[in-house]
């Protein structure tokens, strides 16, 4: 139950970040700079382990090699990219199932 509570809060927070600033936006997708808003936001990005360089290296290798955004499916595989990097020492379930 627990954990289905916070993938809807996932999937919530990708839909908030995937309109923002965009009136056209279906919160389908996310732009590359919504996903850095996102990261810095969340406090993904520390300075340290995770840095700006490396959340636009995950965006552009988790994206379909044609297109500027990423699905919700995408942004998944990003964060399971990132949680090994930003908490350092824990295995990636438990990096992932961390509490940024």
């Amino acid at each position: 139950m627990a954990e289905s509570l916070d993938m809807e809060q996932l999937m919530n927070s990708f839909k908030k970040f995937a309109i923002h600033g965009d009136t056209k936006a279906t919160g389908k997708e996310m732009n590359g700079k919504n996903w850095a808003k996102l990261c810095k936001d969340c406090k993904i990005i520390d300075g340290k382990n995770v840095t700006g360089t490396d959340v636009d290296i995950v965006f552009t290798k988790v994206k379909a090699k044609t297109s500027r955004v990423i699905t919700y499916e995408e942004f998944q595989k990003a964060l399971e990219e990132l949680a090994p990097k930003r908490f350092k020492g824990q295995s990636k379930e438990e990096a992932l199932w961390s509490r940024w």
